[in-house]
């Protein structure tokens, strides 16, 4: 007799893919020896090119039980010019990367070894971005993997594609919806009225420095409406929104802006989703350290966010994680005499799995874009939340950009 061996792969706090796969086993089959430092769940990195304008590339890599990271057999596969951004589906079976040089997006499948392989075409034109070079970039999926949204910074548009049983992606009509000035982060949720996005808009280049939240509701074919108001102020230069769906009755968005009042510091906005996606502020406002520059921020659903931040100041970017206890209500609370957690310089990226937060840095430079190498810093998170550091491994790629990390559940 012949049974199936089930796999788990988790992606986010929403999403599990079961995995089947046929495997021998007769009546005196004997179980392979458990695996020493196992992989519990694979990491890929954008890396731009080492001169401007040239080809970029993702590097893939296993994250072990112990928390160090290994490249896997494929070291890296070549994507566009300049790659920004980086997607991987709920299911762990496509990935997309963002290239703002030239306004294409890359798309690879992912084997059942893990490696990426360039779908046919292996790019596609994205149809909102006409300034190219514009940074930052974001891109996201919905929760059921079906459609892609791509914040185009530099024209205050967001893309918006179909994506195929095969993955690959199809402009919908219309191919662009308009944002704010500068969208930077992207979100997305569902609630009773169905799929909702809203795109943080940076608007540094207007001169009062305000922010906003472009809100949208989506439709069965992934199509874009604006909801009434089509946006909320946000704060000054809001660079990253992030949802915390366990909060009743519809959830909390949290906005984060790079400098705000007099003395610069980061902060977090909270708004709650209404029943229809639209977003009311509560009224309070969180606080990271003066002149700390918000990256972006992830929470785990059951009571704890980390706020990720870089250091302002000439050759320092230092990164840091802030950990914050979340309310009923979305109200964010430092825990008491608990410190913040200092990462290598430059933090570009984070990602979290129940109580694993694994950290991407690239080590030295300004933004990500200049340097030798990178790190990717793996921790462990307490009963209380707070991380204490597994694993920190330098990756050979230089220049690193953005990752997107799968993990495992065991069977």
């Amino acid at each position: 007799m012949r049974f199936g061996l089930v796999r788990l792969i988790r992606v986010s706090p929403f999403a599990v893919l079961v995995g089947v796969c046929g495997c021998g086993g007769g009546s005196g089959s004997v179980a392979p020896p458990p695996v020493a430092n196992p992989a519990v769940g694979f990491a890929y990195v954008t890396v731009a090119a080492t001169s401007a304008g040239g080809i970029g590339s993702v590097y893939g890599y296993s994250v072990l039980e112990d928390g160090s990271i290994a490249p896997l057999p494929q070291v890296s596969v070549n994507a566009g010019v300049e790659p920004a951004a980086i997607a991987l589906d709920q299911a762990g079976r496509h990935l997309y990367v963002v290239n703002v040089g030239d306004g294409t997006i890359s798309q690879y499948t992912i084997a059942a070894d893990n490696s990426l392989m360039p779908m046919n075409p292996a790019t596609i034109v994205n149809p909102g971005m006409k300034t190219l070079g514009a940074m930052p970039s974001a891109v996201v999926l919905d929760f059921s993997g079906s459609f892609l949204y791509v914040a185009n910074s530099g024209d205050a548009t967001l893309s918006q594609f179909s994506i195929g049983s095969g993955g690959q992606l199809t402009p919908l009509t219309p191919a662009t919806v308009a944002t704010g000035t500068e969208p930077t982060s992207i979100a997305v949720t569902a609630g009773p009225s169905g799929g909702h996005v809203y795109v943080a808009n940076s608007n540094v280049s207007v001169p009062t420095g305000m922010g906003s939240v472009s809100q949208f509701s989506m439709g069965v074919d992934g199509a874009l409406t604006p909801l009434n108001p089509a946006t909320v102020s946000a704060g000054s230069r809001p660079v990253a929104i992030a949802i915390d769906q366990s909060i009743a009755p519809f959830g909390t968005a949290f906005v984060m802006s790079d400098c705000d009042g007099a003395t610069c510091t980061g902060s977090i906005i909270p708004f709650a989703v209404g029943a229809g996606g639209e977003l009311t502020a509560t009224g309070g406002v969180a606080t990271t350290g003066a002149h700390y520059n918000a990256v972006e921020m992830v929470t785990d659903q059951s009571g704890n966010a980390y706020v990720l931040t870089n250091l302002m100041g000439v050759d320092t970017d230092q990164g840091a994680v802030w950990q914050f206890g979340v309310g009923n209500a979305g109200a964010l609370s430092m825990p008491p005499n608990q410190p913040t957690l200092d990462i290598g310089a430059t933090a570009l990226a984070q990602a979290l799995f129940e109580s694993r937060l694994c950290v991407l840095t690239s080590n030295v430079g300004v933004d990500g874009n200049s340097g030798s190498g990178g790190s990717i810093n793996c921790y462990t998170l307490g009963a209380s939340g707070q991380p204490t550091l597994q694993a920190s491994t330098m990756i050979a790629a230089p220049r690193p950009i953005s990752m997107a990390v799968s993990f495992l559940l065991a069977p």
